[in-house]
C-alpha cells in the first residue's frame, strides 16, 4: 500500500462520503470502501475507467477539470487529489469548486523544491529533472504541467481562504498540527488536509 493512503486511510472516518479525483486504478476507492466509506472516482483515463468499474467500483470518465462542477455542493465529506494537482489545467479554480462541493479537501503531491530535485536541476540544467514522475518522462510530455513546492501550495490554500488543519512528510509518516508544514527542502512528499475557514 502506499504510503500516502495510509495516512488517508488513517485521516478519514468511517461512514464518510468522499470523491477521489483523478482515481488512477481506483485502489484507493477499493481500500476506503473497505473501511465502510461511500466513495466514488473521477478519472479521465478510459482504460483505468474500465479496470475500475469491472472491479464494481464507482468511477465516472470525464476531464476532472470540468466535471466537478456538475457535483451539487456540500456533497461529500471529503475530496481527495493524490498526485493531480501538478496535472490539472487551474489548480485554483479545481480548489474553489472543491471548497463548495466538499467539507474536506487533501492534497497530495511531489515537492518540486526539495533540495535534491533542485541540485539536479542546477547540475543538469534540464526541466526533466524537476517535472519528470517516470523515466519516461520528457519535460514536454509530462503530466506535471505545475511543478509545485509546499511553500507554494501553503500560500495558494492562505490565498484561497482555506485553512490548513494538519500536514503530513509522508515518507517520514510524520504529523504537522496548526498550519505547520513540513521542510520544504527536505520533503519528498507532502500531504495537505484542508478545509474552508
Amino acid at each position: 500500500m502506499r504510503s500516502d493512503y495510509k495516512i488517508i486511510l488513517d485521516l478519514i472516518p468511517e461512514n464518510s462520503k468522499v470523491l477521489d479525483i483523478g482515481c488512477s486504478d481506483g485502489e484507493l476507492i477499493s481500500l476506503l470502501e473497505n473501511k465502510n466509506i461511500s466513495a466514488q472516482g473521477v478519472e479521465l483515463n478510459q482504460e483505468k475507467v474500465i479496470s475500475c468499474l469491472e472491479k464494481g467500483l464507482d468511477v465516472i470518465h470525464g476531464d476532472i477539470n470540468v466535471m466537478v462542477e456538475d457535483f451539487p455542493y456540500n456533497q461529500f465529506d471529503y475530496c481527495i487529489l493524490t498526485q493531480t494537482i501538478q496535472a490539472v489545467q487551474k489548480p485554483d479554480v479545481l480548489l474553489n469548486t472543491l471548497k463548495k462541493i466538499g467539507k474536506n479537501i487533501i492534497v497530495g503531491f511531489n515537492n518540486s523544491a526539495r533540495l535534491s530535485k533542485v541540485l539536479s536541476f542546477l547540475v543538469s540544467g534540464s526541466f526533466d529533472s524537476l517535472l519528470k514522475k517516470s523515466n519516461s518522462d520528457q519535460w514536454y510530455n509530462t503530466d506535471y504541467i505545475h511543478p509545485c513546492s509546499i511553500k507554494d501550495f501553503k500560500k495558494l490554500a492562505l490565498d484561497l481562504d482555506l485553512r490548513i488543519i494538519n500536514t503530513f512528510d509522508v515518507n517520514n509518516q510524520k504529523k504537522f498540527l496548526n498550519g505547520k508544514i513540513p521542510s520544504n527542502l527536505f520533503c519528498r512528499e507532502v500531504l495537505f488536509h484542508i478545509a474552508n475557514d
